[in-house]
């Protein structure tokens, strides 16, 4: 199974990247009589827009057309999701970072737990301001335990 994921991935990244999409996972589940393929979607790391309905539907198309003539799961009958990883994900790498240049994390590091507006990513860092105290602040990647966007409701 872990082959036929990696080769869907290798199906699937390119012409999703082509249409602006990054493929962030796939994941193949056979349970008994039911099996779930699911395919997480996001925005190119250029983006800083929310994943939207649209933009849902037009990936599933990508990864629906992909798919249409690739044996999966021994051309047994499965179902496929296509998702976005959601505003509430934990933001690991640089990449999802980018993704939320911009908006307001809550940052907990080895020593701390802190509120910081995004503006800047490295390779390696973070930089942002403090909305509390008003400063700069940079944070290495390698100090993060977690970080999330802090959601807004209106």
């Amino acid at each position: 199974m872990d082959e036929d994921v990696e080769r869907i991935k290798g199906l699937l990244a390119p012409p999703l990247q082509d249409a602006g999409f990054h493929l962030e996972t796939v994941k193949a589940v056979a349970a008994g009589p039911r099996r779930t393929l699911t395919v997480v979607v996001d925005l190119d790391e250029s983006s800083t827009d929310p994943m939207s309905m649209e933009k849902i539907a037009e990936s599933t198309k990508i990864v629906g057309d992909a798919l249409e003539e690739v044996e999966i799961f021994r051309d047994k009958p499965y179902q496929l999701e296509v998702t976005s990883p959601g505003a509430t994900r934990k933001l690991e790498t640089p990449r999802h970072f980018r993704r939320v240049i911009g908006r307001r994390l809550e940052i907990t590091t080895k020593k701390d737990t802190f509120k910081l507006d995004l503006a800047e990513v490295g390779e390696s860092s973070i930089t942002g301001t403090d909305p509390q105290r008003k400063e700069t602040k940079t944070v290495d990647l390698g100090e993060i335990r977690k970080a999330q966007v802090e959601l807004k409701f209106r």
